[in-house]
């Protein structure tokens, strides 16, 4: 490869790192909810109700606002499943606690692996799926501090499948039933509202984020449990927030809306695509909440679908609301998402063949490099022919040194005796870059590597705890420079050779171990190969000695 294709090629590998460090030092804005008021801090005295026995306790905040004191006793109703615990309570008939219960769903907390709970309020919050009414209904127009989100409500019928709840919101009679859907994770909401006065409800999806909590970022090692936002899609587009106003309305007719976490989520789909939908700071710093709000026409009769659980792209794109695009791949890494989801499955497959994640990553690394054979081999021996046009070029260019175009010209003329295309090291290297971005978005995303071990590690998702893979990464890919053609220019080989491998070892440190898998294995299977083509056709001695 000459040097001026070369340079094409570093500029490229620069750049896409580049990109990356900066998705991954600087991520999106994440919500930076807005200080607590002064009377909120002094009403936390009084506590939460009591978690249901066996469930996990909701977060409790540093400092809440105290709930008015219910006028009855709470009285909790547990509805169960196959794949989760949800218990409803009659204070707001609203969701008190969701605990899934795979093994795989857990979480260490104190040295202890714990179920994951995806209910988290704060003390005075209202609990997901509580329904405020608007002020022409006779609400207080607060939907965090509206009374009926944590009123008593009547538990008019319940059984093994369902439950009602019967009370009021603002002047209007409220009739709530939640049921367990047909699809993994899901429930259903029957919503019924009777009055007289045209209005508004609103449904609320609540949660709480402790300020100490550990937040996403570079250092974060994957640890992204306790990640909480607010999302909603509505005219074809998602939307998350990203930046710490009171109150932000998102316009547009909602498909779906409610909080996300980095692997989970709890979302809301009304019947028919209508509503708006506003994201909510709370009174307390840490309160969020995605609201959907609903128009009463003095009365009203509809249902919503709760989808409350992992991002697993195949169970969200089966409701046909574009739910697939609550994964996020992030901000560059999202525009090779259908072929990140076209890998996942592929992966997904061989994990169902192998019964191991780690085997999985390894057979589809594999699989990729044999699909991109042709263009690797033509890309290699596109470099050899270039490395042997080396030295006439260096006479050229000493020919010419004071003549640019001219040397222009007569470099053009030699790669047209020779047949040889000045792009054709580097341009079958550039092809792969989006196969690249989609297996990182594939393998940094997928809920499907939560807490899957392989040999010495025991969560994929998480960064090695040893540092074995990035370090041997690292190796690999200084051993893969050394083997591979070198450019004539010592300042790009050294680059290539020493500063890339150091690079991309400090990047892989704190990223997920199944992704450093994937590049050791792509390393080797590189240098096998690179090996092969070597035998096939030795590498021509660089025109300058030794680089």
């Amino acid at each position: 490869m000459g040097t001026d294709n070369r340079r094409i090629l570093v500029a490229a590998v620069v750049s896409v790192a580049i990109l990356l460090v900066w998705q991954l030092l600087f991520p999106p804005p994440k919500p930076a909810p807005k200080p607590a008021e002064p009377a909120a801090a002094e009403a936390q005295k009084t506590p939460p109700p009591a978690a249901p026995a066996g469930t996990p306790a909701p977060a409790s905040p540093a400092a809440a606002v105290a709930p008015a004191a219910p006028s009855a006793p709470e009285e909790l109703v547990l509805l169960e499943t196959a794949d989760f615990r949800a218990t409803f309570t009659s204070h707001g008939g609203a969701l008190k606690s969701y605990v899934l219960k795979d093994p795989k769903y857990q979480h260490e907390v104190k040295g202890k692996l714990v179920p994951i709970e995806l209910v988290r309020v704060g003390g005075g919050s209202p609990y997901p799926y509580a329904v405020a009414a608007s002020p022409e209904l006779g609400g207080s127009g607060s939907l965090f501090e509206e009374a009926s989100g944590r009123a008593p409500m009547r538990v008019a019928a319940r059984d093994g499948k369902s439950v009602t709840f019967e009370g009021t919101a603002g002047a209007a009679k409220l009739t709530k039933t939640f049921a367990v859907g047909d699809r993994p994770f899901e429930l259903g909401l029957r919503l019924k509202v009777e009055g007289d006065r045209v209005g508004a409800v609103s449904v609320l999806g609540t949660g709480f984020l402790p300020q100490d909590a550990p937040k996403p970022g570079f250092f974060s090692g994957g640890a992204f449990v306790d990640y909480l936002r607010p999302i909603c899609r509505a005219d074809g587009k998602t939307e998350r927030l990203s930046d710490d106003k009171g109150e932000v309305k998102v316009p547009g007719a909602v498909q779906w809306a409610g909080l996300e976490q980095f692997y989970f989520l709890a979302v809301m789909l009304p019947e028919k695509v209508g509503g708006e939908c506003t994201f909510l700071h709370g009174p307390v710093k840490g309160e969020l909440a995605t609201a959907v709000r609903l128009p009463v026409e003095r009365t009203l009769d509809t249902r919503l679908t709760l989808v409350v659980g992992p991002k697993q792209a195949e169970l969200l794109k089966a409701y046909d609301r574009s739910l697939e695009q609550a994964i996020d791949y992030g901000p560059i890494t999202r525009y090779f998402a259908f072929f990140a989801q076209l890998l996942m499955k592929l992966m997904k497959w061989f994990a169902g063949f192998v019964h191991n994640w780690g085997i999985a990553i390894m057979l589809l690394t594999l699989t990729v490099k044999l699909v991109l054979l042709p263009l690797t081999v033509k890309s290699m021996q596109s470099m050899n022919e270039m490395r042997k046009l080396q030295p006439e070029i260096d006479k050229l260019r000493e020919k010419f040194k004071d003549d640019k175009e001219q040397l222009n010209i007569a470099v053009m003329k030699m790669y047209q005796e020779h047949k040889v295309n000045p792009l054709g090291g580097c341009l079958p290297l550039l092809l792969q870059m989006p196969i690249f971005f989609a297996l990182w978005a594939a393998l940094q995303t997928s809920v499907e590597l939560y807490r899957e071990p392989f040999l010495w590690i025991q969560d994929l998702s998480l960064h090695d705890p040893i540092y074995v893979l990035p370090l041997v990464m690292g190796g690999s890919m200084f051993l893969m420079q050394k083997l591979s053609p070198q450019p004539a220019d010592s300042t790009q080989a050294k680059m290539l050779l020493w500063f890339m491998p150091i690079f991309f070892t400090f990047i892989m440190f704190q990223l997920p171990a199944g992704l450093a898998l994937y590049s050791v294995v792509n390393n080797v299977l590189s240098i096998i190969q690179q090996q092969i083509m070597n035998r096939r056709s030795p590498m021509p001695a660089p025109a300058g000695g030794k680089s």
